[in-house]
């Protein structure tokens, strides 16, 4: 009953909410028997104790029969019992134990006493029972054990199943060797350990049966038969081994999976650590698993060459490397929460703890391992108290991990009184360990449904504001096209009235002037004044009408007077030849981009005047076929180089810009000779059938 009271227990606690601590014992074999029903729970609390009562569904974790008979001063009354309706046996109880004697069943001669015997009760490790005769062999490794079967067995093929014998031992059964596995030995040096699972089957005589069994444990923390011998048909003892197994393997591969999956994600996002950790906590406790006598020596499967002697080492190493990843993968979820000094100490701990189990004797090993229980237990204590404040502060996935700690820290516990001894239970820390790797699960599938609909959020958030930014870019290059077409239109305004006004006022006050000019050649003060004032208005009406043509340029029939009549202006002012090429097939160029690459010229001869000092500009203009319109100012001045002058100014941004508007393309180019060349590509907007005639460029 009291396993149904913890199991419900542990299912309480997962509906709760939760995560898990990495502690508990290294797993040992548990016992054979049969797993009675639960009734009375509600359908969640029912749903996780049939999972929590798995592994109880294996012939090595049922409980026995009541009215099962018990071993008695070494023999066993099978009266009663019939095997074919009641199934197997456990041959628990009391057997004859000669320890330091390693007797065959010759030294057991009908009528010859033996001196030096006890009694040891099965299963126990008799380095750590009482019992009330004597202690029984602290100091001894290896012992002698006699059971006899009375009356005589029934009817059908009979056989011994031994499980869990983490030793070297030799079995007889009537006198006949029946199994063996390794070499017992009287000291570490002779012993060879190889554990093993065996069914062995043997002759029914229709006699009663006697059982000489000979173990060692010199390399081993705890001797004797740690599991119980049963005894049944061979099928039926097969098909509970096979079982055995595989669950063992299962809990093996669902370790397994989950430290491959958690390694993936931490080598997919690397920032993120946890993963990693718990990944590693899912290997250690594979490798513990594996190489542990709950497991049937799975690792030995996939290593058959691998000496026992590492096995029990290499399980408490994997236990303890558990502790300070398991501490670690918590701190990297809830760094406030958790304390570093904390991980400090359960580092120290995993240190000093494997060095013990690589290094000490099993004695000193069970010895100092109740210290390690009881630092395992604080720190159970210590993170449910951590994971607690997480959930209570509302951090994510808190609750579902406090679940998972619940069910693992429960089972922890559980798990270290049993190796001690102390709680007439059984080991279950697969158990605990499934479902905290499913409490795992369960909060990294939230965290990832949180995550995909957040970005399913954001995704059309950004849509949406895409779609806005589109919109108001659109309506920006509207609006800046607008602006330079009320620019260009007011530009085209002011050089009209320039033109048509002040030029035509300052003409007729300049023949004004002529007309009021002394005829023949006389002259005096009034008529040299009039001259002068003649000729200072004649200057103004060409600079007027150079300011009109600067405002406006393109008010002419074609594009080739206006860059002619630009590129003159700033050669005479210069005094350096600027040359103009123009390759385009239109009479009249229509396209309403050529006043943008106008400016784009204008500037480009203005910046290569200023800084590159050169001796030579030229200016050239062209429609190649299939490139749109192609504006080049090249110069054969200092170039880029060694110009002095600041660069990326904003004559510079004003041609660019100037060039998207258009949706044009500047670049600015060192040549090979030396100098720079400014090109600017635009495409030609589509023009009106019959615009496009021969190439008739027009002479400058």
């Amino acid at each position: 009953m009291f396993h149904v009271f913890f199991f419900f227990l542990c299912g309480a606690a997962v509906f709760r909410r939760g995560r898990a601590f990495p502690c508990a014992r290294p797993c040992r074999t548990p016992a054979l028997g049969w797993a009675k029903p639960v009734a009375g729970a509600n359908r969640p609390c029912l749903l996780l104790a049939l999972v929590l009562l798995l592994p109880l569904c294996s012939p090595a974790q049922a409980e026995t029969l009541p009215t099962m008979p018990q071993a008695q001063n070494g023999r066993v009354n099978l009266a009663g019992w019939d095997m074919a309706i009641q199934g197997p046996l456990r041959l628990d109880g009391e057997w004859e134990y000669y320890p330091g004697q390693l007797l065959s069943p010759k030294d057991f001669q009908a009528g010859v006493p033996r001196t030096g015997g006890a009694v040891y009760v099965v299963p126990n490790p008799w380095n750590r029972a009482r019992t009330d005769q004597e202690a029984m062999g602290a100091d001894t490794g290896f012992a002698t054990l006699r059971l006899r079967l009375e009356p005589a067995l029934g009817a059908g093929q009979p056989a011994l199943a031994l499980l869990g014998v983490n030793a070297a031992y030799h079995l007889w059964i009537d006198g006949a060797p029946a199994a063996g596995s390794g070499v017992v030995g009287t000291d570490a040096a002779t012993e060879i350990p190889a554990p093993a699972k065996q069914i062995v089957s043997f002759a029914n005589t229709g006699r009663p049966v006697d059982i000489v069994l000979q173990l060692s444990n010199h390399h081993t923390r705890d001797g004797g038969l740690l599991a119980p011998v049963w005894l049944g048909s061979q099928a039926t003892l097969a098909a509970w081994r096979d079982r055995d197994n595989a669950t063992a393997m299962f809990f093996i591969g669902a370790f397994c999976i989950m430290g491959l999956y958690h390694a993936a994600l931490y080598w997919v996002r690397q920032t993120n650590i946890a993963p990693l950790y718990f990944s590693l906590y899912c290997f250690g406790w594979m490798g513990n698993y594996a190489a542990s006598d709950s497991s049937g020596w799975a690792i030995r499967l996939f290593f058959p060459d691998l000496t026992a002697r590492f096995l029990d080492p290499l399980a408490l190493s994997c236990f303890f490397a558990t502790i300070p990843v398991g501490y670690a993968f918590f701190r990297s979820l809830y760094p406030l929460e958790f304390s570093k000094h904390l991980q400090w100490f359960c580092n120290m701990l995993c240190v000093v703890f494997v060095l013990v189990a690589l290094f000490a004797s099993g004695r000193t090993l069970n010895t100092v391992l109740p210290w390690h229980y009881l630092a395992s237990s604080l720190l159970i204590a210590s993170c449910l108290y951590c994971l607690y404040q997480a959930w209570r502060r509302k951090r994510d996935e808190a609750g579902l991990l406090l679940a998972g700690f619940c069910v693992l820290g429960l089972i922890g516990l559980n798990d270290m009184l049993v190796d001690m001894h102390c709680l007439p239970s059984i080991p279950l820390l697969p158990v605990g360990m499934l479902v905290f790797s499913l409490s795992q699960a369960f909060a990294l599938a939230h965290r990832f449904s949180q995550a995909f609909a957040s970005e399913k959020r954001l995704a059309g958030a950004l849509v949406d504001k895409n779609l806005r930014l589109e919109t108001e870019m659109a309506e920006r290059n509207r609006l800046e096209q607008q602006i330079v077409t009320i620019s260009e239109e007011e530009r085209r305004r002011i050089s009209l009235e320039l033109h048509d006004g002040l030029c035509q006022g300052l003409t007729a006050a300049r023949l004004r002037c002529d007309a009021l000019s002394p005829e023949g050649g006389r002259k005096g003060a009034g008529g040299e004044a009039l001259v002068r004032l003649s000729s200072l208005l004649d200057t103004l009406v060409g600079q007027a009408y150079d300011l009109s043509r600067g405002l406006w340029p393109l008010e002419h029939d074609g594009v080739g007077p206006s860059f002619r009549e630009m590129l003159r202006r700033q050669a005479e002012s210069s005094a350096i030849p600027i040359e103009f090429h123009r390759d385009m097939p239109c009479q009249a160029c229509p396209r309403s981009h050529l006043a943008q690459l106008y400016r784009i010229a204008q500037e480009a001869v203005a910046n290569a005047l200023k800084h590159a000092r050169p001796g030579r500009i030229i200016v050239s203009l062209a429609c190649p076929a299939g490139q749109g319109t192609v504006l080049a100012v090249r110069d054969d001045g200092c170039g880029r180089c060694r110009d002095k002058a600041p660069t990326g100014g904003l004559g510079l941004g004003i041609m660019a810009h100037r060039a998207r508007l258009i949706g044009g393309e500047l670049r600015i180019l060192d040549t090979p000779g030396g100098g720079t060349e400014v090109v600017c590509t635009a495409p030609c907007p589509g023009i009106a059938d019959g615009a496009v005639a021969a190439d008739s460029q027009r002479p400058a």
